[in-house]
């Protein structure tokens, strides 16, 4: 029988507290390929940028990612998807089609996260939500975005790729202390994939949900991140490592050995089509 994908887009931007990723993810939906057998869906997400950011409970923008996240619930139980592509938007928009994918497939699933950052903290810690995407998942994280949780992950059955493990923050260390969540880095995988690929075939995983960050790629290799905004002084927190072509070689190597149930991309942030975007609507012969 014929599996279903549903290409998700999610303009998720509050979990970062930054709204040019909401444009990142609707320039990413008109660039990712569509294929002939995808159903298109999208969440909607709401557009006052402008307003001064709430905090609740130590979260900002709290409660318009909840009622975000409960749209990207009903809309994966809607469609009843077999795989599902997210294109994000920030890192919290993994948490309502991670969670669904689990009920579907609770045995032998995995979750790859590809990120230079553990995106796993608390309140307390900081407000920005999608920094505590994967401790939502996990049963920890935010309370209220974790009790959304219907079926939690395992942290054996998580594995970070490309974390920029030397850089964390003083509260990502304790965490992963008090975890030991594992992790392969940036130098691990240079040459080739073996080590995740053993990882996915000793532990017996018949299938993977993949977590793409793509600040996990060097400034270097590719422009369109975060850290990579023009005009700005160096950043002080982790910057990616990896290579474009590395990303790709690992994911097309996962896909030859394991079930692929679902591709989350996200924190894609090309500065120079929404600058350009921008400044073209100062011009009056386009208002006219």
């Amino acid at each position: 029988m014929t599996k279903k994908t549903l290409r998700l887009t999610f303009p998720e931007w509050q979990g970062g507290i930054n709204p040019p990723y909401y444009a990142g993810s609707h320039i990413l939906d008109l660039i990712a390929p569509k294929g002939n057998n995808l159903e298109c869906a999208e969440v909607p997400v709401k557009t006052n940028f402008e307003e001064e950011t709430p905090v609740t409970d130590g979260i900002a923008w709290k409660n318009e990612l909840i009622e975000q996240q409960k749209m990207a619930y009903e809309i994966c139980k809607m469609k009843d998807p077999d795989k599902i592509i997210i294109l994000g938007g920030d890192c919290s928009v993994e948490q309502a089609p991670f969670d669904y994918l689990h009920g579907k497939y609770p045995e032998n699933t995995a979750v790859i996260w590809i990120d230079a950052h553990p995106d796993f903290s608390r309140p307390a810690d900081c407000p920005n939500e999608h920094a505590m995407v994967l401790g939502n998942l996990m049963g920890d994280g935010a309370p209220e975005f974790a009790d959304m949780v219907k079926h939690p992950f395992r942290k054996e059955d998580v594995i970070y790729v490309g974390l920029a493990a030397d850089h964390m923050e003083t509260w990502e260390e304790e965490y992963q202390k008090e975890y030991q969540i594992k992790y392969l880095t940036p130098q691990q995988l240079d040459k080739n994939s073996d080590a995740l690929l053993s990882w996915i075939q000793e532990n017996g995983y018949q299938q993977v949900l993949i977590h793409w960050d793509l600040d996990v790629l060097s400034p270097d290799d590719f422009r369109s991140l975060l850290c990579a905004k023009p005009h700005i002084p160096p950043v002080s927190y982790a910057v990616g490592q990896m290579t474009l072509d590395q990303v790709i070689r690992i994911l097309k190597d996962i896909s030859g050995i394991v079930n692929v149930a679902a591709l989350g991309i996200t924190e894609f942030l090309p500065w120079d089509i929404m600058r350009f975007q921008k400044k073209l609507g100062e011009l009056d012969i386009f208002k006219k």
